[in-house]
């Protein structure tokens, strides 16, 4: 082999390991940005969950702020909403009894 090919082929050899090289930083970059995703959907979950139990305590708060009202309107609404949460209760626990 001449010189001219000799250096082309010690070109590519370094090439191809600085791309080897660039490839493993790469793989362990995506690895460390798996992580963040799966701890930031984790987070964003945890968030999802309290944002819903302080729906679920607001609803609480203004059935019992409607049934202190004097309002017959508001009282109704209160004990329509409560009669449709009954109702969810005795459904559920109905398909309880049946997966039993």
């Amino acid at each position: 082999m001449d010189n001219s090919t000799t250096a082309v082929l010690d070109q590519l050899e370094n090439q191809l390991h600085e791309l080897v090289e660039k490839m493993r930083q790469l793989q362990q970059s995506k690895a460390t940005l798996e992580t963040s995703l799966i701890e930031a959907q984790a987070k964003f979950q945890k968030k999802q969950k309290d944002a819903q139990e302080w729906k679920e305590k607001y609803e609480a708060l203004k059935v019992v702020q409607g049934m202190k009202t004097d309002n017959t309107a508001t009282k109704k609404r209160t004990l329509h909403h409560i009669d449709t949460l009954i109702n969810e209760v005795d459904a559920c626990i109905a398909q309880i009894k049946i997966e039993d």
